[in-house]
């Protein structure tokens, strides 16, 4: 038999894949460029698709922040602001920096990039889109290109970057605590301001602190599940009072809430408010060695007995015809004693020698009023000694721990304070009748406090306040201007009610009110005088925002470091959730939630990173009440960020995806 294959002739051992070893490489040199166009492929459309994934996922994670903010697109800013609120988490999310088409920065790659914000005010929906085109990960070249391909990269807009705002409508009580001390009278970019300065209107940061009250109440009034109430301070909170002066104008009250230590828990602070003790006259005994105790009534009344009389009533003679009288008097031909004696508010004690024996004034004025010194005097006896030791912790200049409140670090008992924040409400709130005269005046031991309504209604001014002191000339413009006689009580405290249209009142109250702020700051006492408001409503939510400039009086400080020391925010805060107290009849309801927050107004506004940087702005706000958490911590230096840090406490639910179906 014949062999033909001349391979086997040659090596009949030779394999038959040895035998076709040319045909295999060279059938492989043919299929190797599909091959690695097919892998170049599948690698491009894997970087194509991770790409998009993770777009996909930082267009939700922006719809979240954006809708967080909630600025519905309304102009040019709000806008730009949402762009770049979902860019910066498009960049977080990828790992290269781009940026879109409307951006110039040299930093940014150079690209056709594209991103949308879209809003539906009718379904308060947000829609974010973006594309961007990126190198291929594998460049390869066609035939009839050199140049690198580029494919876009979108979100999957269908099902991702679209959000929707819903409302939380279960019930929430909202109490602004709000700073009306001097302070907030400067213009919001002056930085280092820290005075009365009234000249700068519609730039004071108490005209956007109103404003976006006024904003916000606008905008949620139609949501009857939120309540709103007001709370104002500054040494102490003004409350409206039901009584009129003499003149025919308002009078107010002003209240602190405070366990006082002994000898100061029983003083009746309503009735020394408008008593002049004569503090200079034992201030100079006590220099002088003649008194070493201020608060021992042996140092007074044996020798001294006619001098504390005299002050007394002779400062009730000094308000009426000061202040009283020309703003009863319509007639330039009669004296304002005349006036008086006419309508039975002052007579003449014609008995000199009566008179000096007793120690009283020519003219007895207010003698028909219940508080009158001699109707009382077992009350001065027994506590004359304790309100010159008061005055002097207030005023004498030799305290660094205390200011000008009779709730003080010498008086207040901090630890009893939160101990009986609840069970004690009632009891452990002070109120007293706030004289109506100008601070520098000795009408009131108290006159530190609750200034505010003073300057609202013209009382107090620059002029009085750049001297210090108060003449004949500015009583007789207080007394022209009929200020006492058509005194309003702005601002006071605004509780929460009842009434179907409360937040339309508060509203209306705070837009027709004349704010004017004045006094020092002390915002502890307004956070605890806050507890019996807001124990008060009816939501099932309680959220307290204090809102201040954040630089507390000398002394105010030193009294709030120690009640946030001791825990007060998280004995207000768990005692709004206590069932315990709720059992008792401290509570109107049991609160789900209850919530502190603080917005520091601040011209210079930073983005706070580090928990020592939120320390050292915000001190032990910080770092006790806020537990070191510094979501409840926030700053605004204008009207607009003031509002939107408000709308971000108010709008705790920030929204929620929209499913596919949807």
């Amino acid at each position: 038999m014949n062999n033909n294959n001349l391979l086997k002739q040659n090596n009949p051992k030779l394999s038959f894949m040895k035998c076709t070893s040319g045909a295999v490489a060279l059938t492989m040199a043919i299929m190797l460029p599909a091959i690695f166009s097919c892998m170049a492929f599948s690698i491009n459309q894997a970087y194509i698709m991770r790409n998009r994934a993770k777009l996909s996922e930082a267009t939700n994670e922006a719809s979240l922040a954006v809708i967080a903010i909630d600025n519905k697109n309304i102009d040019d800013d709000a806008k730009k602001e949402n762009r770049k609120i979902a860019l910066n988490y498009i960049n977080y999310f990828i790992t290269k920096k781009i940026g879109d088409e409307s951006q110039t920065d040299a930093n940014l790659l150079e690209s056709t990039a594209k991103i949308n914000v879209d809003y539906d005010e009718d379904r308060k929906e947000y829609y974010i889109a973006y594309n961007q085109k990126f190198d291929e990960l594998t460049k390869y070249e066609y035939s009839d290109a050199q140049k690198p391909q580029s494919v876009v990269v979108s979100s999957k807009t269908e099902s991702y970057g679209n959000t929707r705002k819903y409302q939380n409508l279960d019930s929430i009580d909202f109490a602004f605590i709000s700073d009306f001390s001097a302070s907030s009278t400067c213009q919001y970019s002056d930085i280092n301001c820290n005075e009365y300065s009234p000249d700068n209107y519609a730039q004071r940061r108490l005209d956007y602190m109103k404003e976006a009250i006024v904003d916000i109440l606008k905008e949620y009034e139609k949501y009857s599940e939120y309540q709103f109430a007001l709370v104002p301070y500054d040494i102490g909170v003004p409350v409206e009072s039901e009584t009129k002066n003499e003149a025919g104008g308002k009078n107010y009250n002003c209240s602190v809430m405070y366990k006082m230590k002994k000898d100061y828990d029983s003083i009746n602070y309503n009735f020394w408010a408008n008593k002049n003790i004569a503090y200079t006259k034992w201030k100079k005994l006590k220099n002088d060695g003649v008194i070493t105790d201020y608060t021992k009534s042996s140092n007074y009344f044996p020798d001294h007995r006619r001098l504390v009389n005299y002050y007394m009533d002779n400062s009730y003679y000094h308000y009426y015809s000061n202040l009283i009288g020309p703003a009863l008097n319509s007639d330039p031909n009669k004296s304002n004693m005349a006036v008086l004696k006419a309508q039975g508010l002052c007579y003449e004690r014609t008995d000199l020698w009566d008179r000096l024996e007793k120690g009283q004034a020519q003219w007895a004025c207010g003698t028909n009023r219940d508080d009158h010194p001699e109707k009382n005097k077992s009350e001065i006896d027994r506590d004359y000694g304790n309100l010159v030791q008061l005055f002097d912790y207030m005023f004498s200049g030799d305290y660094d721990d205390v200011h000008y409140s009779f709730a003080n670090t010498k008086t207040v008992d901090v630890k009893e304070t939160i101990k009986t924040l609840f069970s004690g409400m009632k009891n452990n709130i002070i109120t007293f009748e706030r004289p109506i005269s100008p601070v520098v005046a000795e009408f009131s031991p108290f006159m530190g406090m609750c200034q505010a309504p003073l300057y609202s209604n013209n009382l107090m001014n620059k002029e009085i306040v750049a001297a210090k002191k108060v003449t004949d000339a500015t009583y007789t413009e207080i007394g022209k201007g009929k200020y006492v006689a058509n005194f309003e009580s702005a601002p006071h405290l605004i509780p929460f009610s009842d009434k179907v249209d409360h937040n339309r009142d508060l509203l209306d109250n705070i837009q027709k009110s004349n704010w004017m702020p004045g006094g020092g700051t002390d915002t502890i006492t307004a956070l605890i005088r806050t507890v019996p408001v807001i124990a008060k409503g009816n939501g099932n939510n309680k959220v307290m925002i204090i809102i201040s400039d954040g630089k507390d009086d000398a002394g105010a400080d030193v009294l709030r470091d120690n009640f946030l020391d001791e825990g007060v925010c998280q004995a207000i805060t768990g005692g709004l959730r206590s069932k315990e107290n709720f059992d008792n009849g401290y509570l109107t309801k049991v609160a789900k939630s209850a919530i502190i927050y603080y917005i520091k107004l601040t011209p210079n506004a930073s983005n706070l990173t580090t928990d020592a940087q939120y320390e050292a702005e915000y001190g032990k706000w910080f770092t006790k009440c806020m537990n070191g958490n510094s979501m409840f911590l926030m700053e605004a230096r204008d009207r607009k960020s003031l509002t939107d840090v408000i709308h971000k406490i108010i709008d705790l639910e920030t929204g929620k995806f929209i499913k596919k179906p949807e």
